[in-house]
């Protein structure tokens, strides 16, 4: 679950970069593409304009040589100089309209109708489209105004297949650019496995180390714990110095002891080999055992522990769940309540059902709070805010990690609040 996790995450991250840089490929392509074409239309619409003013400077030539009338109305234009896909209309100086011979009927009386309303378009080139026959053509327009006198002239390139063509590579473009993605998160995900293989294998190893050291201790633990213990039966006999050196010796035995049951916990929840048996708990039922079990602790300590029942029970305080590790749970969080707040300071265990109708218990105490800047890591293991404190307590930092995982395996949420010097409260929702 966890290394699932990290490899979603690592393939995001390395999927998210190979994606972006598709991305930019594919777009700078497109725009290169995009531009050379608009480039080479707006050369064509040129050459045209070049075209024109070099046959009304040939007609103004020939009617200076004599060899033309001078009336511009004489002879009709001569249009051998256009191209198949290329049509003007033109309007002389007297008021007369020509127009070129062209397949494109609809363009031709489209341009004859700017003339006529001299409607000026763009010397620089507007796009216009036309539906013919249920096709649509793309035409760049311009109107100009010719030299020495010419008139003015509305003209037309068909660019149809230029469009087409940038219509077609930018289809192209996208099916690639999803199948080079879809490519990239794939090779992501199968890099960030490999990447995960030797990571895997020393984490298992760790947890085998873990899980052998904790059932190898164990033992002897277990008898120096029963040696202490045999030796407290004749405490008042030894020396004071002797009896004081005992008591330290049972404290930091049963420390031990502690400490390597939680390694042991932690170790079997990470190679997911505590199985857990799921039935309906009754978390009211468990908190009233929980608070009669740790009642002596809170006393010991002069801490006023408290347990607000609910007024009335609809079934919102029975949840799916795996009963010792509830306690477990409750067992870790009240400990630590109790143990840092301060004589005379108050616990409160209460229960209730969220917004969302499920379970919600909150454990609540008055002790000396947590940093903000320390919240998000109360949960790792061996991290101990007040480390301290918490060596003089007898903590190791491993009862929240514990707590976490039980939350995990519960599909629980838990939030916690904290101020310094007002105390903590710890909302755990559950799937009821």
């Amino acid at each position: 679950m966890m290394f699932e996790r990290t490899r979603k995450q690592l393939t995001i991250f390395f999927g998210s970069i190979l994606g972006v840089v598709i991305i930019l490929i594919t777009a700078f392509f497109y725009l290169i593409l995009q531009e050379t074409l608009q480039h080479n239309e707006n050369q064509k619409l040129e050459d045209l304009k070049n075209k024109m003013s070099q046959q009304w400077e040939h007609r103004i030539e020939e009617q200076i040589k004599g060899k033309r009338p001078m009336e511009h109305e004489a002879k009709n234009v001569e249009w051998i100089f256009l191209l198949s896909d290329e049509l003007i209309v033109w309007v002389s100086p007297d008021g007369k309209t020509q127009i070129s011979p062209s397949r494109y009927t609809e363009m031709s009386n489209q341009l004859l109708i700017w003339a006529q309303q001299n409607e000026k378009k763009n010397e620089h080139g507007e796009r216009f489209y036309v539906e013919v026959g249920g096709e649509r053509q793309t035409f760049l327009v311009s109107s100009q105004i010719l030299n020495d006198a010419g008139g003015v002239y509305w003209m037309a390139i068909d660019i149809s297949a230029n469009a087409a063509l940038l219509d077609t590579i930018r289809l192209i473009l996208l099916i690639s650019t999803f199948v080079l993605l879809s490519l990239a998160i794939w090779l992501a995900y199968f890099f960030a496995g490999k990447a995960m293989v030797p990571i895997k294998k020393s984490y298992y190893r760790q947890v085998e180390f873990t899980t052998n050291a904790s059932h190898e201790l164990r033992t002897p633990l277990s008898v120096i714990h029963s040696s202490v213990e045999l030796l407290e039966e004749c405490k008042d006999t030894l020396p004071e110095f002797e009896q004081h050196v005992l008591d330290s010796l049972q404290d930091e035995v049963k420390r031990m002891i502690r400490l390597v049951e939680s390694l042991l916990t932690l170790a079997r929840s990470d190679s997911q080999s505590l199985q857990m048996k799921l039935d309906n708990v009754d978390l009211v039922q468990v908190s009233h055992q929980m608070y009669q079990a740790i009642q002596p602790l809170a006393l010991k300590k002069g801490v006023h522990l408290q347990l607000d029942l609910p007024e009335n029970d609809h079934g919102v305080n029975f949840i799916v769940g795996n009963v010792d590790q509830i306690k477990q749970l409750l067992y870790i969080l009240l400990d630590n309540a109790i143990k840092y707040t301060s004589p005379g300071g108050q616990v409160t265990i209460s229960y209730r059902a969220s917004h969302r109708g499920r379970t919600t218990l909150q454990i609540a105490d008055t002790g000396i709070g947590i940093p903000k800047d320390e919240l998000a890591r109360i949960f790792e293991r061996f991290y101990r805010v007040d480390k301290a404190r918490s060596r003089e307590l007898g903590g190791a930092g491993l009862g929240l990690s514990i707590a976490a995982d039980i939350l995990n395996n519960h599909r629980a949420y838990i939030h916690v609040t904290s101020e310094e010097g007002n105390g903590s409260i710890f909302e755990i929702e559950f799937n009821a």
